[in-house]
């Protein structure tokens, strides 16, 4: 009988010490998640901290813009007219520019040109005289003499006399030519020369100077 009672006791004690050592863990658990639980409601109190400025900080934006939206777009509209005007006014400039381009290339080509007729061969009569002559014995003749000049800068090739002559009736008496050959630049030829004809005498003859370039 007593060692029944001393079995019982063991149990006892034994139940109570496991009963204080399930309770000493339960206990840590709970200040554990406690713990961990404070740590989170830190967090979240920090975020909610945070998100709370963010939200101040955004409703004094909105409240700015809010105020300050009319005058914002007054600026915005003065800045695009000002850029429009600017813009037109840059166009004109570079429109006018072009045009003074256009106008010095045109004023440039001129002068080339002007240049380029200048430096031209042009072959001109000095001093040129034609003459019909019917001698008494001997056949009649045209008689051109004098000098042909080129005032130009540049040759003359093929340079010469086209001679034309008519007779009573619009007869032609004379078509031919009084070849001069190359006449350089600002130089002259001279010319002497006799063209034969058969018939009654000249009323009319025409000299025309032909070259080429």
């Amino acid at each position: 009988m007593n060692e029944k009672k001393v079995v019982s006791r063991n149990i006892v004690i034994a139940l109570g010490i496991v009963a204080v050592i399930l309770l000493a863990g339960l206990a840590g658990a709970i200040a554990n998640y406690t713990s961990i639980i404070s740590g989170k409601d830190n967090v979240i109190a920090t975020k909610d901290s945070q998100i709370q400025t963010l939200t101040n900080q955004k409703n004094q934006l909105q409240t700015w813009l809010d105020g300050n939206r009319t005058q914002l777009q007054n600026q915005i509209n003065q800045l695009q007219k000002w850029l429009n005007d600017n813009i037109t006014y840059y166009k004109n400039e570079i429109d006018n520019l072009y045009i003074q381009i256009i106008n010095q290339q045109d004023t440039i080509t001129n002068l080339q040109n002007q240049i380029n007729s200048l430096k031209a061969p042009k072959l001109i009569m000095v001093d040129l005289k034609s003459e019909d002559n019917r001698p008494w014995l001997g056949t009649p003749y045209l008689h051109v003499y004098g000098y042909i000049c080129n005032v130009g800068t540049n040759t003359a090739y093929n340079s010469k006399i086209h001679v034309v002559a008519y007779q009573s009736g619009g007869v032609v008496a004379i078509d031919t030519y009084i070849t001069l050959g190359t006449i350089y630049g600002e130089s002259w030829k001279s010319v002497d020369s006799n063209i034969y004809y058969s018939g009654s005498e000249l009323v009319a003859w025409h000299l025309t100077l032909e070259w080429t370039s």
